[in-house]
């Protein structure tokens, strides 16, 4: 693949001070835009031998990019920007989401607890990341889930209880780890009038405070609540209203945002902040943590004074290099097995409102490393388990004359959990799995979309009993693969993954979403698979 072209949508050369809210920062090499979990695993794969120094941006609305060109790629992820309700009071978000849409399905629902989100600037993953909060409100108090790729491309579903710690704090933050999903709970119900009166409210507040009136990136420091007050206060105290470095300047109406009033730079935003957490330090006691993000190559003593950790340029010394997801020289750390490689919950096939039951997750763990597999080929390498929170999504059994563990043909015609494993390079056919909570499963191989490999065109359990060793438990029940089984789909060390589901009436899901999903449904498409590094 040429080095102009990247496995996802994307621009070239693009100044970044035209997509920040700021209004600032240098040329970047690209602009990513993948549009599914799918599309962001290839690009972080792709980019493991391309080695372009990543970075991340939301909507740009807590960012400071640096004014010096960026040599690498920022990725945006606006396109992931599906939203829908999974159940009455859950509702699932791509990553890129604007806060204020938010706000405003929770009105047309009638559902209480997002006001605060109406007109906050930003998309829901980064609110996440950072554990926002605004007007008594925070995002780790409606956050049930987090779906989030790493920079080796593996998927993961964290529990709100793994990621938040504290006042915009979370183990997201100086983590390569990207948010590409958020499932909130909105449990409570309220008339859509008092919804609104609050919205309306939260905006004329800030509408006063003038916080629209320059680019900016709203408040410039976290609150330090040993103060015993605001940031903002403090501010107010030392007499920062109105203070300028170069085109910087701290607003007239809230000492703690920082305007780009007239072509500021980077540098001057620095300066400015600089000599206000000095201030506070100095003449209040009060240490304070910059709230905007840093992207890009600073002045090393820019940095050092807003407290911001970095990584120390190799060719210039007088420079630094921070909010990098990864450079050339980051290192995946190593790991015992088993080692999750995909994980999360199965939503709707076209993420529609309540277009398939909540409550059904889907996990596959690598065993052992590909060295002991090929000294051991018979070895489980894949672990594939279905989880249920609750029995919705599976009602629709086979007869009971049909024995627990049974292989049985026509198995899509009652709910069932699928697994289809491709080929890395996703060519050269895939594997299909189903399997219901019951134990009764099927197992076919493919040389084509629903076109059945030479020699596979009669089901028999024969070909696969020596290398599938069905798994049950209390609410779970899958699968374990044998690396013989598996060995001629892993290509250049990668294996394609999606897991699927269906009630048998006709309700269907999946996991991760696809880009661009077809009906009806049809989970035959190897191409849209999850292309997962093993080890």
């Amino acid at each position: 693949m040429p080095v102009s072209s990247l496995p996802c949508s994307f621009e070239s050369d693009v100044q970044l001070a035209k997509r920040a809210y700021y209004g600032i920062g240098g040329e970047t090499r690209f602009i990513a835009y993948p549009a599914s979990p799918s599309e962001l695993a290839d690009l972080l794969i792709w980019n493991r031998e391309k080695c372009y120094p990543l970075a991340l941006m939301g909507s740009g609305s807590n960012i400071l990019f640096s004014d010096a060109p960026f040599p690498g790629i920022v990725i945006s992820l606006k396109k992931m920007n599906r939203m829908f309700w999974i159940s009455g009071n859950e509702l699932f978000c791509g990553a890129g989401v604007e806060n204020s849409a938010i706000a405003e399905e929770l009105l047309r629902s009638g559902r209480a607890g997002g006001e605060w989100l109406y007109r906050l600037p930003g998309q829901i993953g980064s609110t996440v990341r950072m554990n926002a909060r605004c007007f008594g409100g925070e995002v780790s108090e409606h956050t049930s889930g987090i779906l989030s790729v790493s920079v080796d491309g593996r998927m993961r579903w964290l529990a709100a209880d793994q990621v938040f710690h504290g006042y915009k704090q979370t183990s997201l933050m100086g983590n390569p780890e990207i948010v590409t999903a958020v499932l909130l709970r909105f449990p409570d119900i309220r008339p859509r009038h008092e919804i609104e009166k609050l919205m309306r409210k939260n905006e004329q507040e800030r509408l006063e405070k003038h916080h629209f009136d320059y680019p900016s990136c709203g408040s410039t420091f976290k609150n330090n609540y040993s103060a015993g007050r605001s940031s903002g206060k403090i501010f107010d105290e030392l007499g920062f209203r109105g203070e300028r470095e170069g085109g910087a300047e701290v607003s007239h109406y809230h000492a703690n945002f920082i305007f780009n009033k007239e072509n500021a730079t980077a540098d001057d935003v620095l300066r400015l902040a600089a000599r206000m957490r000095s201030a506070a330090y100095e003449k209040a006691g009060v240490r304070l943590d910059l709230e905007v993000q840093c992207i890009g190559s600073f002045d090393r003593a820019l940095l050092d004074n807003c407290g911001v950790a970095y990584t120390p340029d190799p060719d210039d010394a007088s420079r630094g290099w921070t909010g990098l997801l990864s450079g050339n020289d980051d290192l995946v750390p190593a790991e015992l097995y088993p080692r999750m490689l995909f994980q999360g919950p199965i939503t709707g096939y076209h993420g529609m409102d309540h277009e398939y039951p909540s409550g059904v997750f889907a996990e596959i763990e690598q065993l052992a490393s590909l060295e002991d597999a090929e000294r051991n080929p018979g070895l489980p390498l894949l672990r594939w388990t279905t989880r249920l929170n609750n029995n919705d999504a599976f009602l629709v059994n086979p007869p009971e004359s049909v024995g627990k563990g049974a292989f049985l043909d026509g198995l899509w015609q009652f709910s069932v959990s699928e697994l289809f494993i491709a080929c890395g390079d996703r060519k050269n056919g895939y594997l299909e799995f189903e399997m219901t909570p019951q134990g009764q499963w099927v197992a076919l191989r493919f040389e084509g979309p629903r076109k059945k490999a030479s020699g596979c065109e009669f089901l028999s359990a024969e070909p696969w009993i020596e290398h599938i060793r069905l798994l049950q438990g209390d609410a779970e029940f899958g699968m374990e693969l044998s690396y013989e089984l598996l060995q001629p789909f892993v290509s250049e060390g990668a294996i394609a993954l999606q897991c699927c589901a269906s009630t048998g009436k006709g309700e269907y899901g999946l996991l991760p979403w696809w880009k661009d999903p077809s009906k009806p449904a049809d989970f035959h498409q190897p191409g849209y698979f999850f292309r997962v590094p093993l080890s």
